[in-house]
């Protein structure tokens, strides 16, 4: 009995594996097919307006230097979340007619940091819009805590309590 109910939680989570998988890949290819329009005040970033000029909250931001893709409003559940309610909220987010959204790692994070910068310690001339201070990364540490990025401020990196409420910056790619 113990040996079956093995065997179903490691096929449960193969299966997960490979639909996340599955999804990620047909993510990566509608992007590819996407219209993307450079972002002029820097040209790091390309836009991705899915058919609503004026309404920027919905467009999606592509970061030529690392290949990810971005949900250009760094605030779409409009409120923090606890971290399994961040996973949960990307998980079932469509933007831009994209699936497939995720919860970035630390270092995806980390890669929007421009140290030069400070409120918000992004790029000069990002594209991003509803900038807040603390984001969620999906990189845990143990069960209890995982990795927070200071966007909005500093840049810095430090550990985050699950169940405390932080905000959410979806990523697709890679």
């Amino acid at each position: 009995m113990e040996k079956t109910r093995k065997i179903t939680s490691i096929l449960t989570l193969a299966m997960a594996f490979c639909f996340g998988l599955a999804s990620l890949t047909q993510a990566e290819e509608t992007a590819k097919s996407l219209k993307w329009v450079e972002h002029k005040p820097n040209p790091r970033f390309a836009i991705y307006d899915p058919g609503t000029p004026i309404e920027k909250a919905d467009d999606l931001v592509l970061d030529t230097k690392t290949g990810l893709i971005w949900a250009r409003n760094a605030n779409p559940a409009g409120k923090m979340l606890k971290w399994g309610d961040a996973i949960t909220y990307c998980q079932n987010l469509t933007l831009g007619n994209l699936k497939g959204w995720r919860l970035p790692t630390k270092e995806e994070l980390s890669s929007l940091v421009d140290p030069s910068q400070t409120v918000p310690a992004l790029p000069s001339g990002h594209p991003f819009i509803n900038v807040n201070v603390t984001y969620w990364s999906s990189t845990e540490i143990g069960t209890e805590s995982a990795w927070i990025v200071h966007i909005g401020s500093s840049g810095l990196v430090e550990e985050g309590i699950k169940l405390m409420g932080e905000f959410v910056l979806p990523v697709v790619g890679r």
